[in-house]
């Protein structure tokens, strides 16, 4: 009898000698860690691991580049890419456009008249024609033009991209989605996509948010407001007489100023003060 009492107790101490190693094994990791650790909590286990992946995204981030040219080309696809996002509201060009880097404004390709231009509508070839001076325009301004100038041809750039996004798309009388839209909706979503600003919904609320302009002092992204019989009609300037339209009878396409219907009702342009 004493022989197994003495075992059983033997046993015991064993016993606590044990859980004592592994609690404070336990003790040992919260201060490696400095946080506790349960083994009944996953989440806390989870958010050591992401502590540890964090740290590693962030030093490779930081880290410092072996070269100064590799350091200044890791600084250029940074802004490239952040002005693209701003530039590309809508990922859809339509090949008109392959590459545009703002930063230094340099365009890699220039776009293609013929993919922009329906040549069911009257003044097609007019529209073709001022489409293909203005590509040659910004062929030599690239070489050659200044820094300001380099600026007008990228905001062309922009304003042909917004135009491709919704050329084709039939008109309808109050629409605003790819489905059918108006031209006061074509107006505001052009702005918002090449600008970033919201325009009033209504054409007659448009007019109001500028300046008005002179048919001879249009700019690139001005808007233009046309009254024919009566009804108020807006587009946005793009440059040579040219506008992006939402035609009541053609749907988006580019006009120009030079069609006698549009000449005649033309009434003024808007040059929006806050962009």
């Amino acid at each position: 009898m004493v022989r197994k009492s003495t075992f059983t107790m033997a046993c015991m101490l064993l016993t606590v000698g044990c859980t004592g190693l592994q609690t404070k094994g336990v003790s040992g990791s919260e201060t490696k860690t400095g946080r506790k650790s349960n083994n009944n909590d996953f989440s806390a286990t989870n958010d050591g691991d992401n502590e540890n992946i964090t740290i590693e995204i962030v030093q490779n981030k930081n880290r410092k580049s072996n070269t100064e040219s590799e350091k200044r080309h890791s600084n250029q696809e940074t802004v490239k890419v952040e002005k693209s996002d701003q530039i590309n509201k809508k990922n859809n060009n339509n090949n008109a456009y392959i590459d545009e880097s703002i930063d230094n404004l340099r365009v890699t390709k220039l776009f293609d008249e013929n993919k922009l231009v329906d040549r069911s509508m009257p003044n097609s070839q007019i529209v073709l024609q001022k489409l293909a001076e203005l590509k040659k325009k910004h062929q030599e301004i690239l070489l050659n033009g200044t820094f300001s100038q380099k600026k007008a041809v990228a905001l062309q750039t922009q304003l042909l991209k917004a135009y491709s996004n919704w050329k084709g798309t039939k008109y309808s009388l109050g629409g605003d989605s790819e489905n059918g839209i108006d031209c006061s909706a074509l107006t505001r979503r052009v702005y918002r996509e090449v600008y970033g600003y919201e325009l009033p919904r209504q054409t007659i609320q448009q007019i109001k948010v500028g300046a008005h302009i002179q048919k001879e002092n249009l700019k690139p992204g001005d808007i233009v407001f046309f009254r024919p019989e009566g009804n108020n009609h807006t587009a946005v300037y793009l440059g040579d007489t040219l506008f992006i339209n939402a035609s009541s009878s053609k749907g988006v396409v580019i006009s120009t100023l030079e069609n006698t219907y549009w000449n005649k009702y033309f009434r003024y342009g808007v040059r929006v003060r806050a962009v």
